[in-house]
């Protein structure tokens, strides 16, 4: 009696400690394959018409002397309105907060030449 009261007890406890490992008895689990890749999009669906049309460098080069050009125009107009009002101020009178601005703006416009002539 004992015999089989020890083979109910040691199936008991295989079957209540698979139970708590999550284990199943008899079952294995299923084998996860690769995915199947999604189909390709079509690569001339998001592409515009005229993306492979690059400006020639003679346009791009025109652009740059254009924006040179104005650059330096606005440069040497702001240079000529501060020497009027620095021409206009008496050697006693303080310099203006006005006349302070109106050099960082030059300076501003100074270092965006700059850049522009590097390019």
């Amino acid at each position: 009696m004992k015999e089989p009261r020890r083979q109910f007890l040691l199936s008991a406890g295989a079957v209540f400690s698979s139970a708590i490992w999550g284990v199943r008895l008899g079952a294995y689990p299923q084998r996860r394959g690769m995915p199947s890749p999604p189909e390709a999009a079509d690569p001339k669906q998001n592409v515009p018409e005229n993306a492979n049309i690059r400006p020639s460098l003679r346009t791009v080069v025109q652009q740059h002397e254009k924006e040179f050009r104005d650059s330096l125009a606005g440069l040497s107009e702001r240079v000529s309105q501060l020497k009027e009002e620095v021409e206009q101020l008496h050697s006693a009178d303080i310099f203006s907060v006005k006349i302070y601005k109106e050099t960082s703006e030059i300076e501003r416009l100074a270092k965006q030449l700059k850049t522009l002539a590097k390019s």
